[in-house]
C-alpha cells in the first residue's frame, strides 16, 4: 500500500520517455542472458547518460524554493536517497 502512495505522488515521467527507458531496461535485461559483458557496458552508459543529463536539473532543484518534503515525495525517496541523488548528480558534497 505505501509504494502505491509513493508512487501516486511522485512527479510523473512524461510517457514516450517512460516507454523508451521501459524499453531499454528490456533489452538490457536480453542482452544479459546473452552477452554480460555487452549489457553490462550498455548499462554503464546509461549511467553517464544520468550524471550528464542530470547535472543543471539537480542544481535547480537545490537551489530552489521546494522544501525537502517536496522534493522527496515529488522523487518518491525518502530523505537520505534525495540527498544523495541531489548530491552525486549536483556533483556536489554530500554535507555541505
Amino acid at each position: 500500500m505505501h509504494t502505491v502512495e509513493v508512487e501516486r505522488s511522485a512527479v510523473t515521467v512524461p510517457e514516450p520517455l517512460a516507454g523508451l527507458l521501459s524499453r531499454v531496461e528490456s533489452e538490457i535485461e536480453k542482452l544479459a542472458k546473452t552477452t554480460p559483458l555487452a549489457a553490462l557496458r550498455a548499462a554503464r552508459r546509461l549511467e553517464v547518460i544520468a550524471v550528464q543529463t542530470a547535472y543543471w536539473p539537480a542544481l535547480d532543484i537545490i537551489s530552489s524554493d521546494a522544501t525537502g518534503e517536496q522534493t522527496t515525495t515529488a522523487l518518491g525517496l525518502n530523505e537520505d536517497a534525495t540527498q544523495d541523488l541531489l548530491a552525486r548528480f549536483g556533483r556536489l558534497g554530500r554535507y555541505r
